[in-house]
This record gives structure tokens, C-alpha cells and sequence, in this order.
């Protein structure tokens, strides 16, 4: 098992508490796997509720080989992280349990509506009430690394 010196404590315990539905071990063990970042750990921890243990106990021994195993070294497009709204999914209706989704996307930048069949430019999308955003990363467009 993980141990302490592996993880931020005060990140497992968080975890442990705002779930309440996972062990020290497990969460530490998530949280091990995703360098630390507590929203990634709670999304594996979720998504491998089926069998938890088997998981994990997956991990620990894909961890003993990786250990062995010398990683490539590809360098990382690092930077500020600028990133531009390049679109949205709002929701159209009374409730998630009845209305319609739609796309708002920014093109050649205007913003264009796409609801089922219909397209059309979109003078004044809901950016502030968007379900969903999607975001491009623009300091890195372009010039993406040739090694990947």
C-alpha cells in the first residue's frame, strides 16, 4: 500500500471526509495515481467503484513495473496556459429533466448556434448561463511538440 510520504495527507483526508464513501487507503492510492490532484482522484475513485480493490491493487502493480522500467523523456509544451472560450453547451427548457441541449461554437470568430438541423449565427449566446465550456489553449496552437 502507498504510504503516507507519497501523497499530501491533508488532500486524502478531504477526500475521505467530502466522499464518504472511500477508505484512507483507497483515496491515497487515487490520489497517488493522479500526481496528487484531488478532482482527478475523486473521478478514478468513481469510476472504478465496481472493483475498487481490483483497481488498485492493478495500480500497485503497474507501479512496481514502471519503477523498473526507465520512462521516455519527451519534454512537456509548458507555458502560461492561455486559453480562449471557443464554445458552450446550454440548456434550453424548465430543468435538466425536460427542455433541449444546444452547441453555441465560436467560428472565424462569430458564434454559431447548432440545435439539431438548425444552424445558424448566434448574436448573443448564454455564455453566462453555458451548462458545459469548451476551451482551446492558444499558446500553443500551431506549434504543437513533433514528438507526440
Amino acid at each position: 500500500a502507498p504510504s503516507s510520504s507519497d501523497v499530501d495527507e491533508t488532500v486524502v483526508m478531504s477526500l475521505v471526509e467530502n466522499l464518504g464513501c472511500f477508505t484512507a487507503d483507497q483515496v491515497r492510492a487515487a490520489v497517488k495515481h493522479c500526481s496528487g490532484a484531488a478532482d482527478r482522484a475523486a473521478d478514478w475513485l468513481f469510476s472504478h467503484m465496481d472493483d475498487l480493490d481490483g483497481a488498485i491493487a492493478a495500480l500497485e502493480s503497474t507501479s512496481v513495473a514502471e519503477n523498473s522500467t526507465p520512462k521516455p523523456t519527451t519534454p512537456l509544451e509548458d507555458g502560461d496556459g492561455k486559453y480562449n472560450l471557443v464554445g458552450l453547451i446550454s440548456h434550453i427548457g424548465k430543468n435538466t429533466g425536460s427542455g433541449h441541449y444546444v452547441a453555441h461554437l465560436k467560428k472565424e470568430g462569430k458564434w454559431v448556434i447548432f440545435n439539431d438541423e438548425k444552424v445558424a449565427q448566434s448574436k448573443d449566446p448564454p455564455i453566462r448561463h453555458a451548462y458545459m465550456y469548451l476551451f482551446q489553449r492558444s499558446d500553443t496552437v500551431g506549434a504543437p511538440n513533433s514528438e507526440y
